[in-house]
C-alpha cells in the first residue's frame, strides 16, 4: 500500500505537469488559428484587390488598344502577316510631363498610333500589299537638324523618350494659357505653333482645338494609368505569395502543434489510466484490509467460542459416549421398526400419488365444468335476447298480415276493369310496333343518306383545311410584313423625321450599297471605340459555366427528389399493406383469445382514422355480461387480462424465443388465474416464459422455480429448485 501510494502521488504529479504543458499548447493553438485566420482574411482581400486590379488592367488595356488602333483589321491583319504586330505604338514610348497630356495628344493626332521602325525603309517595300486602312510609321532612327529660333519652351521638353522627337515638335512652344499662346503668335514664323495646356494649338495664322468624348479619354494619361496599374499588380501579385507562404507556414506549424497536442494528450491519458488503476488499486487494497481486520476480529470471537465450545465439548463427549453405548443398543432395536415403517411409507407414497392423480383429474374436470357454465351462460343470454327479437318481429308480421288482407280484398273488383284496359293496350302496341317498323326502316333510310354526306362533308373539311392553310402561310407572310414596316416606322419615328418627308427629299442618285458601306465605315468608327469593361465578357462566361453547373446540380436535386418520393410511395403503400395484413391476424387472435381468457365476451381492434398510417389502435373489449363503451371502464383485472390478450395475440403471430410477465396475475382471481396460467401452459410449447409472481396457482405451471431470500441483513440471495427433481425426492421420502 505504501509503494501504490507513492505511485499514486507521482503519477498525480506527472498527470498535473502534462496538464500545464497542454494548457500552454492550447493557448499557442488558439493564437496560431487566430493569426492564420488574419493571415486568411489579408489573402482573400489581397487576392479580390488583384482581381479589381486585373479587371481595371483588362479595361484600360482593351480601351488603349482601341485608342491605338490595335483592334482586328485589315491593317492589324497586315501588321501580323509581315510580323510587325509586336512593334510598340509611339504613345507607349512617350513620358509626358503631368498636366501636358492634352497638349502632346493634339499636336500628335494620329501619329499616337504611329509605330516605332528602325527605318522606314525596311516598310516601304511592303505598303503595296495594304489595301485598306490607316498606318502611321515613326523611324526612331531619323535624325533632325533644324533648330527654330529661341522663342519660348518648346513642346518637346515636356516629353521624354529614348530616341529624338524633333521631328514630330519642331517649332512647336509650349504655353500655359490661351492669352500666353495669343501673345507668342505675332513672333511665330510661318513653320512654328504654340500649344497651351488643354490642348489649343495656335499657329501665325490658324487655330486647332481637338475635343474627344469623356469615354475616349487621354492616350496618354490612360498609358500612365496602365503602367501603375500594371505596377499594383507586381505589387498585389509579391503580397499574395507572401500571404500564401505565410499562411502555409502557420497551417504547417498549428499542425505540428496539433500532433505535439495530440501526442501530450495520448500521455496524459495514458497516465490518467495508470493513475486511475493505481487509485484503483489503493481501494481495493484498503478496503481488503478492512475485510481482512474485520475478519481478523471475528475469527478472534470465533477462536474464543471454539475454546468454550471445545472445553464445554470435552465435558460433554465423556456424557456423550455413554449415552452412545446406550444409543447403539437401542438402535438396534430401532432398525426394525425402520424396516416396518419403510414399508408402511410405500404403501402410504403410492396412495398419495394416487389421491394427487385424482385431485389434478378433478381441478380440471371441474375447470372444463366452469368454462362450459360460462359459455353456456353466454349463449343463453345470447338466445334470451335473440326471443325476444324474434316476438317482435312476429307481432309486426301478424301486423303486415292483416293490412295485406285489406288491400288484396280491395283489389279483387279493379281487377276485372285492368284486365279489359289490358286487352286495349295490347291492340294499341300492336298498332304502335306496326308504325314504329314504318319509322325504323326510314330512320335507316335517313342514316344512308347522312352517311352519304359525312363522307362529303370529310371531303369538304379537307379542302377547307388546306385553303385555311395556305390562308394561315399568307397571314404569317402579311404579318411579318406588318412587323418589319412597323420596325422600320418606329425607326424612322425614333429618329425624328416624317416618312413622306424623307421620300420626297431622297436625292435620285440615292444607292442602297453606297449608304451601307458608310453605315459599315460608321459602324468601325464606333468599335474603335471599344468596351468599357470587357471583363464582363468573362465574368459573363464564368456567371454561365456556374448557371450550367447549377442547373445541373437542380436536375440531379429533382432526380433525387422524385426518386426518394418515388421510395416515399413505395413504402407508404407496402406499409400499408403490411399494416392491414398484420392488423387483421393480430385482431383475429384476439378475437379467438379473449373468449378463453374470460370465459366468453368479445374484444376487436379498431383503427381511430381513415388513414393507415396516421391512424390510432383502439381495443374494444366486451367481457362476459358488461356492455362498455370504453377499455378505461373495465376493472384492474380485466384490464390486464386484456393486455395479455393483445400480447399473445402478437405472439401467436410472431413468436419471439421467450416473453417475460411481471405479476400480470396479481389483480386476477382464482379462475383468471387458472384460465390465464393454462393459456401460458398451452403456449409454452412454443415460447419460454419467465414471470414473476406471488400466485401459488401460477407457480404450479412452472418448470422451474428461482426464489429472493435474505439470510443475511443487506445480502440477497437465489435459491433454484427443479419442481420435477423434487417432486421425484418427496416421492422417494
Amino acid at each position: 500500500m505504501a509503494t501504490l501510494s507513492e505511485q499514486s502521488a507521482e503519477s498525480s504529479a506527472q498527470l498535473e505537469g502534462l496538464q500545464q504543458e497542454v494548457h500552454g499548447l492550447l493557448s499557442e493553438i488558439t493564437q496560431q488559428r487566430e493569426t492564420n485566420s488574419g493571415t486568411t482574411r489579408e489573402l482573400v482581400d489581397a487576392r479580390s484587390h488583384l482581381v479589381e486590379l486585373q479587371k481595371q488592367y483588362a479595361s484600360l488595356d482593351a480601351l488603349q488598344k482601341a485608342a491605338l488602333g490595335k483592334q482586328a483589321g485589315a491593317v492589324t491583319t497586315w501588321l501580323e502577316e509581315h510580323d510587325l504586330d509586336g512593334m510598340r505604338r509611339l504613345a507607349e514610348t512617350l513620358e509626358v510631363e503631368n498636366g501636358w497630356e492634352r497638349a502632346v495628344e493634339t499636336v500628335l493626332g494620329q501619329n499616337i498610333e504611329a509605330l516605332c521602325v528602325d527605318g522606314v525603309e525596311c516598310v516601304t517595300d511592303r505598303l503595296a500589299s495594304l489595301q485598306q486602312g490607316t498606318l502611321s510609321l515613326f523611324d526612331t532612327q531619323a535624325k533632325s537638324e533644324a533648330a527654330s529660333r529661341p522663342v519660348g519652351i518648346v513642346l518637346a521638353s515636356k516629353v521624354q523618350a529614348t530616341w529624338p522627337l524633333d521631328g514630330l515638335f519642331a517649332g512647336i512652344y509650349a504655353v500655359d494659357t490661351m492669352d500666353d499662346a495669343l501673345a507668342l503668335r505675332s513672333q511665330l514664323q510661318a513653320h512654328e505653333s504654340a500649344v497651351t495646356r488643354d490642348g489649343i494649338w495656335v499657329g501665325p495664322d490658324w487655330l486647332r482645338v481637338v475635343r474627344g468624348g469623356e469615354e475616349e479619354g487621354s492616350v496618354l494619361v490612360r498609358e500612365q494609368e496602365l503602367k501603375l496599374v500594371s505596377q499594383k499588380l507586381d505589387e498585389a501579385d509579391e503580397r499574395l505569395c507572401q500571404l500564401e507562404q505565410t499562411l502555409e507556414e502557420g497551417q504547417f506549424k498549428l499542425a505540428a502543434l496539433e500532433e505535439q497536442r495530440e501526442t501530450l494528450q495520448g500521455n496524459i491519458n495514458q497516465a490518467a489510466h495508470k493513475n486511475a488503476e493505481v487509485r484503483s488499486q489503493l481501494s481495493s487494497k484498503n478496503a481488503r484490509l478492512e475485510q481482512v481486520e474485520a475478519r481478523k476480529s471475528r475469527l478472534q470471537e470465533e477462536i474464543e467460542e471454539i475454546r468454550a465450545h471445545s472445553e464445554k465439548g470435552s465435558e460433554e463427549l465423556v456424557v456423550a459416549r455413554e449415552r452412545l453405548e446406550i444409543m447403539i443398543a437401542e438402535m438396534t432395536e430401532h432398525q426394525e421398526q425402520r424396516m416396518l415403517l419403510g414399508d408402511q411409507r410405500e404403501e402410504l407414497s403410492a396412495m398419495l400419488e394416487a389421491r394427487r392423480q385424482q385431485a389434478q383429474s378433478d381441478r380440471d374436470t371441474a375447470r372444463e365444468f366452469m368454462l362450459r357454465i360460462d359459455s353456456m351462460r353466454t349463449q343463453l343470454g345470447t338466445l334470451t335476447t335473440n326471443t325476444e327479437r324474434m316476438l317482435r318481429q312476429m307481432g309486426n308480421l301478424e301486423r303486415r298480415r292483416e293490412e295485406l288482407t285489406i288491400a288484396i280484398e280491395d283489389g279483387i273488383e279493379p281487377l276485372e276493369t285492368s284486365k279489359m284496359e289490358l286487352e286495349e293496350y295490347l291492340e294499341r302496341r300492336l298498332l304502335v310496333e306496326g308504325e314504329l317498323a314504318e319509322v325504323r326502316r326510314q330512320v335507316e333510310a335517313c342514316d344512308h343518306d347522312l352517311r352519304k354526306l359525312g363522307a362529303r362533308r370529310s371531303e369538304v373539311e379537307q379542302q377547307v383545311l388546306v385553303i385555311r392553310a395556305e390562308l394561315e402561310q399568307m397571314r404569317m407572310a402579311w404579318q411579318e410584313i406588318k412587323v418589319r414596316r412597323q420596325t422600320l416606322q418606329e425607326q424612322i419615328d425614333e429618329s425624328q423625321f416624317a416618312l413622306e418627308q424623307l421620300i420626297e427629299e431622297m436625292p435620285p442618285e440615292a444607292n442602297e450599297a453606297e449608304w451601307a458601306k458608310q453605315a459599315e465605315e460608321m459602324e468601325r468608327r464606333i468599335q474603335r471605340l471599344g468596351a468599357i469593361n470587357l471583363a464582363a465578357i468573362e465574368e459573363y462566361t464564368e456567371q454561365s459555366e456556374r448557371k450550367t453547373y447549377l442547373d445541373s446540380q437542380l436536375a440531379d436535386l429533382n432526380e433525387a427528389l422524385e426518386t426518394l418520393e418515388s421510395a416515399i410511395r413505395k413504402i407508404d403503400h407496402e406499409t400499408r399493406t403490411r399494416f392491414k395484413d398484420t392488423f387483421e391476424k393480430v385482431n383475429e387472435k384476439l378475437q379467438e383469445l379473449f373468449p378463453r381468457l374470460f370465459g366468453g365476451g368479445s374484444a376487436r381492434l379498431e383503427m381511430t382514422g381513415e388513414d393507415v398510417l396516421d391512424a390510432g389502435v383502439t381495443i374494444m373489449a366486451h367481457p362476459p355480461g358488461k356492455r362498455n363503451s370504453s377499455i378505461h371502464l373495465l376493472s384492474g383485472g380485466e384490464k390486464a387480462l386484456t393486455a395479455v390478450a393483445m400480447v399473445f395475440a402478437i405472439f401467436e403471430l410472431n413468436p419471439a424465443p421467450f416473453c417475460i410477465l411481471d405479476e400480470v396475475d396479481a389483480p386476477l382471481d382464482d379462475n383468471n388465474t387458472i384460465r390465464f396460467s393454462q393459456m401460458v401452459k398451452e403456449m409454452s410449447d412454443r415460447v419460454q416464459f419467465i414471470f414473476i409472481t406471488h400466485n401459488k396457482i401460477t407457480m404450479e405451471i412452472s418448470n422451474q422455480l428461482v426464489g429472493v431470500t435474505m439470510h443475511e441483513p443487506g445480502v440477497s440471495r437465489l435459491v433454484a429448485v427443479d419442481v420435477a427433481e423434487a417432486l421425484h425426492l418427496v416421492e422417494a421420502v
